[in-house]
């Protein structure tokens, strides 16, 4: 058992731990260059907790693994740190942007049919709800959080290796969102392990979760928590974050941009999951926290798109840039969800294209994702359609900017046709189409190609009309 806090043995006394509280914090100058300052609230800055927050940690780390029988779950963290001033604070608590009213729907040849044909009609909310009630459904959560916890611990996947991240200390476990459906999504965290010195840490930010460095996951889930961290927090706190894959990549755009520095970045290894210590650990979140499963629209809010948007991708197009792609994703062939027709649809696009007033002005440009993340972002900035099947290419919308036209082509066994990229697209302000298709997720699939035919002959008549109108 856990001794108790009076018992505690002292380890890990840092001499940062009796200066940080006296340093000077401005808000960061990209925040001020990439105007996102009113996606933040800094609450702990106007409140003047920071400095109490800072300077009143416990500085303690058993020397021994221990098993709590006290501990409790929070999922309301403003109430719990007013009673419980000693273990934590609210770093920033901001509302979330209004959605757009009234709040775009997906366009097809006939939603009704779509939704049906694809069974997602009794799954999404873009199909069931009324257009006028979209705006308290997408998404459920009003307001993003962002915690200090006092020591307290970062766990590794307890209840599901591809959902780490939770904190925990020997009092309470944070569940500020239900991660999973499994029951133990809310359970208290009751063993206090002991971490080895080198993942021990007098201040952490705690960005990682879903799936970790997955190309379609990190992107929309966990890089816009990452950012409202580096936006509010002092620069003295060290970053854990996913290693590998889109993660680094993503991470080498910040450091370009000047939005963190290398030498903070502490890598996650997904194949030893060390456990990882805070004197301080922050960590932020959609809330509050929803406990039903008909209540899981939250994890692609406006406004976090709106937040990765401006920070990665809104530089002005040079003079020898401008939106001139139509980008079809190609997945590798055999792979889940490759299209049949791929090459089908590539030379109906070519000669729709050229029937039209645009082919002197478009390029068609395939994607396989090859490359750095980097040459990605620029690529998808310039795009005026892109179309592909679901997966992870469909994350490069985040990268396009408001009245692109984006094509996903759904499926229709296995794993539901998610809503997450619709979600992405919308709040984005784009021009999001739902494709008939059909086969099943885990194999390659087939494109209705009437319904695609129709749909592109409908955007380049748009796009026709506007540059006439222009």
């Amino acid at each position: 058992m856990c001794p108790h806090r009076s018992s505690t043995t002292f380890l890990f006394s840092s001499p940062e731990l009796r200066t940080i509280a006296f340093q000077q914090w401005d808000i960061p100058k990209w925040v001020q260059r990439y105007n996102v300052s009113h996606l933040f609230d800094w609450t702990w800055h106007k409140n003047g907790d920071i400095r109490r927050c800072r300077a009143s940690i416990f500085q303690s780390l058993h020397a021994f693994a221990c098993r709590t029988t006290s501990a409790m779950v929070v999922n309301d963290v403003l109430d719990y740190f007013r009673s419980h001033p000693d273990e934590g604070c609210i770093v920033d608590n901001v509302a979330r942007l209004p959605n757009v009213i009234p709040h775009r729907l997906p366009r097809t040849r006939s939603l009704t049919n779509t939704c049906s044909s694809l069974h997602i009609d009794r799954e999404w909310i873009l199909c069931k709800k009324k257009q006028s009630e979209l705006d308290s459904w997408l998404p459920s959560t009003k307001r993003f959080v962002s915690i200090a916890v006092f020591n307290a611990f970062i766990d590794t996947g307890h209840c599901h290796p591809d959902v780490p991240g939770t904190v925990f200390t020997e009092y309470a476990t944070f569940h500020l969102q239900r991660w999973t459906k499994k029951q133990c999504g809310n359970d208290v965290i009751s063993y206090i392990p002991k971490v080895k010195i080198e993942y021990r840490h007098t201040e952490l930010i705690d960005s990682i979760g879903n799936y970790l460095q997955a190309p379609g996951h990190f992107a929309p889930q966990q890089l816009p928590q990452l950012l409202r961290l580096l936006a509010t927090v002092p620069t003295t706190a060290k970053v854990l974050v996913a290693k590998g894959g889109v993660a680094d990549m993503l991470i080498d755009v910040l450091v370009e941009r000047g939005i963190v520095t290398r030498d903070r970045i502490v890598h996650f290894d997904e194949d030893t999951r060390p456990i990882h210590f805070g004197n301080i650990v922050y960590r932020s979140e959609p809330w509050p926290y929803l406990n039903s499963n008909g209540d899981g629209h939250y994890l692609h809010d406006r406004t976090d798109m709106q937040l990765i948007h401006r920070l990665m991708a809104t530089d002005e197009l040079s003079l020898t840039e401008k939106k001139d792609r139509i980008i079809l994703i190609k997945r590798s062939n055999g792979h889940a969800r490759s299209i049949i027709e791929h090459l089908d649809m590539a030379v109906f696009m070519a000669s729709a294209l050229n029937k039209s007033k645009l082919s002197s002005d478009l390029r068609i440009e395939i994607f396989d994702a090859r490359g750095h993340i980097r040459d990605h972002i620029a690529l998808f900035r310039r795009a005026l359609i892109i179309i592909g099947p679901h997966g992870a290419g469909m994350m490069n919308i985040l990268w396009s900017s408001p009245g692109t036209h984006v094509v996903e082509v759904g499926y229709t066994t296995g794993m539901i046709f998610p809503e997450m990229y619709a979600e992405m697209s919308l709040h984005l302000e784009q021009h999001y189409w739902i494709c008939k298709g059909h086969g099943d997720y885990s194999t390659p699939i087939h494109v209705d190609m009437d319904d695609f035919m129709y749909i592109f002959n409908q955007i380049i008549s748009e796009i026709e009309a506007e540059e006439a109108h222009s």
